[in-house]
């Protein structure tokens, strides 16, 4: 009686084994399909730098353009605001209702 005890124990643990190895071969196996699809559809993505030319309204800021046009091309809104000051030749972050600026953006479009 011992022995098939033991030998039932055996047997359950390497059905469990296999069990839970055939689910992670399973898990990884559809992890990786998810991953080469996502890829796929970003890499089928097409970004677009595109300029566009704003008027400033009283009490705006660099800082609200940036909230409104910033994409996640720029690492942080210090890099946004420096670009925007560079194209429009700004020595500071001093901006004027009335005032024109120019600001960039990306837009994205599949390739089809």
């Amino acid at each position: 009686m011992n022995r098939t005890v033991k030998q039932l124990n055996s047997q359950q643990f390497y059905i469990i084994t296999i069990t839970v190895c055939l689910i992670l071969a399973i898990l990884i196996t559809y992890g990786s399909f998810i991953s080469i699809a996502k890829n796929r559809v970003e890499s089928e993505l097409i970004y677009n730098k595109y300029y566009t030319s704003i008027q400033i309204q009283k009490g705006d800021t660099l800082w609200e353009l940036a909230d409104n046009y910033i994409t996640s091309e720029y690492n942080s809104y210090n890099d946004y605001i420096d670009e925007v000051k560079n194209i429009n030749s700004l020595e500071s972050d001093k901006i004027h209702e009335g005032q024109y600026l120019t600001v960039p953006y990306y837009s994205s479009k599949r390739l089809d």
